[in-house]
Order: C-alpha cells, then sequence, then structure tokens
C-alpha cells in the first residue's frame, strides 16, 4: 500500500500536480518518518517550485537522517547559489561530485562549478545587499531578489526563530521599561553580533520587516552602511516601530500609503525618514490569464487566523447555498491556531457546510489551485496589500472583498463589500469581466518587473545618498 501511494505521488510530481504530490508525501512520511525517497521528492518539489527556504530546509533533514547523496547536495548548492553563497554553493557541488555514479552527471558539475566560479568573480565588483529575514518570513523576497541579482550582488540571511524570539524578548522589556538604556545597548551589541557581521558585509542592507531584527539594526548599523525596512501591515500594530532608531534607518518601504497613516495614528510621525510606497508585484507570467465567467467555485486564500475572518466567508456561504447548493467555498490555508481551528470546524458542521466547504490545508502551488475558481472571496479584517488577490485577479478571476480599512486605495468600490448581503450580490450578480481584472493588476502595476524596478531605484538611491 506504501509503495503505492509513493507512486502516486511520483505520478503527480511529474505530471506538475505538486499541491496533490506533496499532501501525499507528507502524508507518507508521517506513517513512515525513514521513507528516502518520499523525502527526496519532498525536496525536488520544493526546488521545482523555488521555495529555497523549504527546500533548504528538507535538504539538511535528508543528510543528517541519510546521509550524503549527490543529488541532494546539488540541489543544497543550488539554493546556496540563490543566496548569493557561491562558496558554499561550490562547496556542496564539489561534495555532489564524490557521490555521483556516473561520469555524465560529475561532468556537469563541474561546468556548474566552472560557472559559479565566473559568476562570483562578476559579483565582487557589483554593490552588496544583504537580504535579513527572519525564519518563515521570506515569503515575499525570492522573486524580488531573483530580478534585483542581476545587478547586485545579493545575499539572503535567515535568522533562526530563537535568536528572533530572544531579541524580540528584550525589546518588549526595553518598551515596558524593565531594561535601562545602557542594559539594552549592550544586549543589543551581544545579540547583535550576527546581525552586525552581516551589514558590515553589505553596502545596503534590506530588512524584510519592521520587527524585532529591524530594530536591532538600527542600533547597531556601522558607520558609511545604508540600511533600509519594509514595513508590510502587522509592524504597524505593534509597539517595534516606537523602539526603531529611526535616525539610523536611511529608508523605509510600505506596501501601501495608508500604512504610513496608521503609525501617524497611533503617534508615530516619522518626520525625516526617507519613505516610500512600493506596491507588491507578482510575476503574471506566472500566474497566466484563462478568461472565465461565472461559476460555483468560490476560492479564500490565507493562513486561517482570526483577522482573516473565515466565519464571515462562511456566513456568505451558507446564503449562497440556500440560493443554489452547488456553491463550494474552496479554503486554502493552514490553522496556527488549535483553538480557532475546532471553532471553524465546529461552525461549518453546526451550519450543515461540510459538502460545501473545502478545507485544503497549506497550499505551496497557490496558482494551480486558481485554476478553476470563478471567485476570490476576502473577508480580512484589515490588509497591507494583498497577494492573494493580486494572484486571482492575474489569472482573470473576479474579486468579492470586504472594505477593510483605506481598501479604497487599492480597489475599486465595486470590488468591496461592507455586509454579508452585498457580498452574495456581487457573487449572483451578472457583471464579470476577466480581462478588466487582469488589465487591473496590470495597469496599477502591480507586477513582478515594476515593483523591482521601483526597488532597484531606491536602492541607488540609497548608494548615491
Amino acid at each position: 500500500m506504501g509503495d503505492k501511494k509513493l507512486q502516486k505521488a511520483i505520478e503527480n510530481f511529474e505530471c506538475g500536480n505538486y499541491n496533490a504530490a506533496l499532501k501525499q508525501l507528507n502524508t507518507i512520511i508521517k506513517d513512515d518518518l525513514h521513507n528516502e525517497k518520499a523525502h527526496y521528492y519532498l525536496c525536488l518539489i520544493y526546488h521545482h517550485l523555488k521555495k529555497w527556504s523549504r527546500c533548504k530546509k528538507c535538504a539538511f533533514s535528508f543528510l543528517k537522517t541519510f546521509g550524503k547523496r549527490g543529488d541532494i547536495l546539488t540541489l543544497l548548492g543550488d539554493v546556496y547559489l540563490f543566496e548569493g553563497n557561491y562558496r558554499k554553493a561550490m562547496k556542496s557541488y564539489r561534495s555532489a561530485v564524490k557521490y555521483c555514479s556516473s561520469s555524465k552527471e560529475k561532468e556537469e558539475l563541474q561546468e556548474k562549478i566552472q560557472k559559479v566560479q565566473v559568476l562570483f568573480d562578476e559579483k565582487k565588483s557589483q554593490p552588496r545587499l544583504a537580504v535579513i529575514v527572519n525564519e518563515g518570513g521570506d515569503n515575499f523576497t525570492d522573486e524580488l531578489i531573483e530580478h534585483l541579482s542581476e545587478t547586485y550582488w545579493i545575499r539572503k540571511f535567515i535568522i533562526r526563530s530563537f535568536k528572533t524570539s530572544l531579541l524580540n524578548t528584550f525589546l518588549k522589556a526595553k518598551t515596558k521599561g524593565f531594561l535601562s538604556d545602557r542594559f539594552f545597548q549592550f544586549a543589543t551589541r551581544v545579540l547583535g553580533s550576527e546581525l552586525k557581521k552581516i551589514m558590515s558585509w553589505a553596502d545596503v542592507t534590506w530588512c524584510e520587516w519592521a520587527n524585532a531584527l529591524a530594530a536591532v539594526c538600527s542600533y547597531i548599523k556601522p558607520r558609511g552602511k545604508k540600511l533600509f525596512i519594509r514595513l508590510h501591515r502587522y509592524e504597524a500594530f505593534t509597539d517595534i516601530p516606537f523602539v526603531i532608531n529611526w535616525k539610523n534607518v536611511d529608508g523605509l518601504v510600505f506596501v501601501s500609503k495608508f500604512m504610513e497613516e496608521i503609525l501617524e495614528m497611533r503617534g508615530l510621525k516619522l518626520d525625516g525618514v526617507n519613505w516610500k510606497v512600493i506596491y507588491n508585484g507578482i510575476d503574471v507570467g506566472k500566474f497566466q490569464f484563462k478568461p472565465r465567467q461565472k461559476g460555483y467555485n468560490i476560492a479564500w486564500v490565507a493562513h486561517i487566523i482570526p483577522r482573516k475572518n473565515l466565519f464571515m466567508a462562511l456566513e456568505i456561504i451558507r446564503k449562497l447555498v440556500n440560493v443554489d447548493s452547488n456553491y463550494k467555498l474552496h479554503v486554502a490555508g493552514d490553522f496556527p491556531d488549535p483553538e480557532y481551528e475546532i471553532f471553524i470546524k465546529n461552525a461549518i458542521k453546526n451550519m450543515q457546510l461540510e459538502e460545501n466547504v473545502i478545507l485544503y490545508g497549506w497550499v505551496d502551488d497557490v496558482n494551480a489551485f486558481l485554476e478553476d475558481k470563478n471567485y476570490i472571496l476576502s473577508t480580512s479584517l484589515h490588509e497591507g496589500h494583498p497577494y492573494n488577490l493580486i494572484e486571482a485577479m492575474a489569472r482573470g478571476i473576479k474579486p468579492v472583498i470586504y472594505n477593510f480599512y483605506n481598501a479604497s486605495e487599492l480597489f475599486e468600490e465595486k470590488f468591496l463589500f461592507n455586509t454579508t448581503d452585498e457580498a452574495v450580490q456581487k457573487i449572483l450578480d451578472d457583471e464579470y469581466d476577466s480581462e478588466y481584472y487582469r488589465h487591473y493588476i496590470e495597469q496599477k502595476g502591480w507586477t513582478l518587473e515594476h515593483q523591482a524596478r521601483e526597488f532597484d531605484g531606491f536602492i541607488k538611491e540609497l548608494l548615491d545618498s
């Protein structure tokens, strides 16, 4: 039975059905932790999807559990190559050569090593850009890094969760007045030694998220170096922006204008800070347009947390089912909070929606998930600049969006609803224009190419200042 499940997973992988393959492989590994082939394909799929952090984690786990293998070491080398760590990439490829059985594989790896060495030599003359991100927080960096790497030597540094948590503890103590300024400065120098080393290497450091890492970087930035921070959304509702040393920050990127307004509403004025709005962008070539029309499949994509307000989506689908039982809500997302998971699943049962609400769990290939959907529903209480909506609209899917605070900066009124009845009516309406939804994304400039150009200009401005 296990062999048949694995073969089915491999078949799904070879057909490009990555979501199904990942789900099957994770189930196999859960039942058989030492299934070497399942671990290998898990790593391979993340490599194909360019989910570099997950690929790296799987590769390390594989090598620790099963020992060295040429193909896994090659995949790990590709991760290091993306991260801009050319020395480690070549070291991993050289190690892979020792474990390859065929002369053809060895020759290909030798050619790869030579190409990386040439690239490494070229990069030494380019401006250095360090990207600092906490573990698990790099969902919005990799495609940008790939585009910007033509101009810069970019190294991506992922800071382990336990270090970030420790820094958060000290920052909370600082905001509560439990730490003196002197002790706080001492703690940031000691705990931020890794960050300072990174910043010393770089000409410009990009801190992804205005979190504890960014705050510490703002206190320990070496002289002559440049630092900018990208603030997405949640950070504006924390105390971290109030403890960041903004005098030592050279630039700040918001993903929407109203995030700056929220900071000001909370009492933080960024006078003198060089800030700019750069909207999120997607690879429109990846999210291929497909003409659609009214239908019954409604997509909902997000981490399933209270702020995303899935319960409102349940109320909407219940009203739609009363009109036509063919309507289905397809939920792509995980449950970080087990208490909320119990609440949602119980609500689905009590509302008798078991046949109309499908929970997929976390979906890595959102593009494939959206293939047969007619609507993208967003019930979130607040957003910065949501990728799930941009991706779906690029594919020609009609958006139905709860009118969160200042949503009108991003979306036209006809996409927004204020009540569940309004949401139901927008789904039942005959108005449907796939071409317009795609054009809307392109006209707004919410493409990866445009976003990369904006970042490039911003970074060059910092370098020249």
